[in-house]
């Protein structure tokens, strides 16, 4: 009975995130088609800021994603209310601050579009504080099957809301932004399964933090080598030409959404499971397997899809031609990218010393690969050809580190 039911939230929460998965890249096609690629490259470019930001939540939130289901596995559900208000606070108060910072930030610029686009920056990152604490919170199979819920109302929200680009053109798609974060946020906290009122307690503060801090910078680490793209491009190019690259950061927005899916099912689960006396062998092939689902599922849309994107962009999106062969790159990266569900396993164990390592290997492979192929090629194809090469590369050394630890763990008998 409990297997059915782990199935099922299983299959709800990563069917419901394909379906909003599919309505984004549907919805990005169809933006393609109404904002010209200079305005798409100023909103591609100044979007990186969204994960600059985080550092202004002190690691609170990457504590909670951790901490809570394993506190929840032990049984110890008052204290693991008392850390959500805390992490709630925190989020508030993050959020209001990085908003006031954006906003002032955006006055300094006399481009329109540029401060208007700043402004909307700034708003979304306020919420999204919030909307990634009350994301954390969802933890057991029926919290689980309940996001699946909101996600199904996304979908229908993420095409109904094209509505204002296709009418108010880049501004509408400013509005459009703005409304998809304020629907998220109401429906979490509509269906929020872990309600708390924001409380702050220094205690609980100090115990987020402990493990949040670490765990937070090197997420930070990977976030951050997931912007070079954007920012290596428009330094060796224009606006304009990152905003050709849209179709393959479409692609490439594509290929996470399920691995990060997955990923935010199996964090709590291992965590869970750990802190319940799981063993950690059935755990790592817990992982393998979720790595497996995700590459089956995807291997066919790859294959498809190679054939496919040409005739759709020529057709429908002829000022993005030029980034035709970038989005078919971009299409093959996603057969390696589901290999970083294991840095998963790394953070439910708080091995820092891999953890850190991982981190500071991925920052430092991106970044030369992308930033040698693109300064040495067309730019545009330069750069999804040293996006690949980072994404094989970083599969591989997961793989093999996951594997060492499974391994010293079976010899020490743990």
């Amino acid at each position: 009975m409990k297997s059915l039911k782990t199935n099922k939230a299983l299959f709800s929460f990563s069917g419901s995130s394909i379906l909003l998965s599919l309505a984004k890249l549907v919805s990005n096609l169809i933006i393609m088609s109404l904002i010209v690629p200079e305005e798409l490259g100023i909103w591609n470019t100044i979007i990186v800021f969204k994960s600059y930001a985080l550092v202004l939540n002190l690691g609170v939130s990457n504590g909670l994603n951790r901490e809570l289901p394993f506190l929840l596995g032990k049984k110890y559900v008052n204290f693991a209310k008392e850390i959500a208000k805390t992490a709630l606070f925190i989020s508030i108060i993050a959020g209001v601050f990085s908003f006031l910072l954006i906003s002032a930030a955006a006055f300094f610029y006399a481009d329109a579009k540029l401060m208007q686009s700043l402004f909307v920056l700034a708003f979304i990152v306020g919420i999204g504080y919030l909307n990634m604490y009350y994301s954390t919170t969802f933890r057991t199979n029926q919290a689980f099957i309940l996001f699946s819920k909101i996600n199904v109302v996304l979908t229908v929200f993420e095409l109904i809301s094209l509505f204002f680009p296709s009418k108010l053109g880049y501004q509408g798609f400013l509005i459009r932004i703005i409304l998809l974060e304020i629907a998220r946020l109401t429906l979490f906290l509509s269906f929020q399964p872990f309600p708390v009122c924001p409380k702050f307690k220094t205690s609980s503060f100090l115990f987020l933090v402990k493990t949040g801090v670490p765990l937070f910078f090197s997420t930070y680490l990977l976030a951050v080598s997931d912007t070079f793209k954007r920012v290596i491009l428009k330094h060796f190019s224009t606006f304009h030409i990152v905003g050709l690259f849209s179709p393959a950061l479409a692609v490439y927005a594509l290929n996470s959404l399920l691995p990060k899916t997955l990923g935010q099912y199996l964090l709590p689960k291992l965590s869970f499971g750990l802190g319940s006396g799981q063993n950690l062998a059935g755990l790592w092939n817990k992982t393998l397997k979720l790595i497996s689902l995700n590459i089956l599922i995807i291997l066919p849309f790859v294959m498809l899809g190679w054939f496919v994107i040409p005739m759709v962009i020529e057709n429908f999106y002829p000022a993005y031609t030029k980034g035709i062969f970038s989005a078919q790159l971009a299409l093959v990266s996603a057969l390696f990218v589901p290999f970083g569900i294991i840095i998963n396993l790394f953070h439910s164990l708080k091995n820092w010393r891999v953890i850190y390592t991982i981190s500071f290997v991925k920052v430092i492979i991106y970044f030369i690969f992308q930033w040698f192929f693109t300064k040495n090629n067309d730019p545009l194809k330069g750069l999804a050809y040293g996006i690949l090469i980072s994404d094989i590369l970083f599969a591989i050394i997961v793989l093999l580190v996951g594997y060492s630890i499974i391994k010293s763990f079976k010899k020490n008998g743990t």
